[in-house]
């Protein structure tokens, strides 16, 4: 069992914060909501990665048009505050990437709503990145090119099941200057809105600072979910797809 470094009840407060600050239309489906596939296809390869007692988790693959023995891979992990799910908020991006000549995957993982723990959605997404690892060849991937990625829980569980993964990648994040150890020497990028009123701008600022290897992208405008919507979107990921391949991918 994955322990934090920080109790997990706090991100129960953080996903009432969520629901009672109206953000519905950015990360929060409705109260309590779990939804996975075959309830939410987005028309990609699926496959079991993680069969539990509450449900079947699955990986959803969107690959290149051209397929490569080795190519990168970007593990997304969507928000909701811990609380709900809403697998389909990184599926642009996930095109994005495979368009770009990777392999986009958006993650499945537990949340609160379903009885179960912070530290199982950490494990759920430790046993994602562990599972494509172990069938990189399989499936096309280089191992030494796997990323994680994430908005806001999603992007602190996306830097606490990294394990120092090839890269982080992360949109509002919920991290702070506790969470920088977990990024280790791992080069990651944060894009973050100065007028965030759910994740304040400075604790990613002092997330970025602790890191090895860390670089901000602030943004003016744009409340929590800011790069949900245009031109934020367009720009986020265009930067995103930039940082990856100057790493080479």
């Amino acid at each position: 069992m994955v322990r934090l470094s920080r109790s997990w009840l706090p991100w129960v407060f953080f996903a009432l914060a969520l629901s009672s600050c109206g953000i519905v239309s950015d990360l929060v489906q409705g109260g309590g909501t779990v939804e996975g596939y075959p309830d939410v296809d987005l028309g990609a390869e699926v496959m079991v990665y993680k069969g539990t007692s509450e449900r079947d988790l699955h990986l959803h693959f969107f690959e290149p048009a051209e397929a490569t023995e080795a190519a990168s891979a970007v593990l997304f992990f969507h928000g909701g505050g811990f609380a709900n799910t809403r697998v389909e908020q990184f599926e642009r991006q996930a095109q994005l990437a495979a368009d770009a000549g990777m392999v986009g995957i958006v993650v499945e993982y537990r949340v609160t709503a379903e009885g179960t723990t912070v530290n199982d959605a950490i494990d759920d997404g430790r046993d994602a990145l562990a599972f494509v690892l172990a069938r990189a060849q399989r499936l096309g991937i280089d191992p030494d090119r796997v990323a994680m990625a994430g908005s806001s829980v999603g992007g602190a569980l996306a830097t606490e099941a990294s394990t120092n993964s090839g890269a982080l990648v992360l949109f509002n994040p919920a991290v702070g200057l506790d969470d920088a150890g977990f990024a280790g020497s791992t080069p990651a990028i944060a894009f973050h809105s100065r007028q965030d009123t759910i994740v304040s701008f400075s604790l990613v600022e002092e997330f970025c600072d602790a890191a090895v290897d860390c670089e901000l992208v602030a943004f003016d405008e744009g409340d929590h979910g800011f790069f949900n919507d245009e031109p934020a979107f367009t720009e986020t990921s265009d930067r995103m797809i930039e940082f990856l391949l100057d790493l080479g991918w």
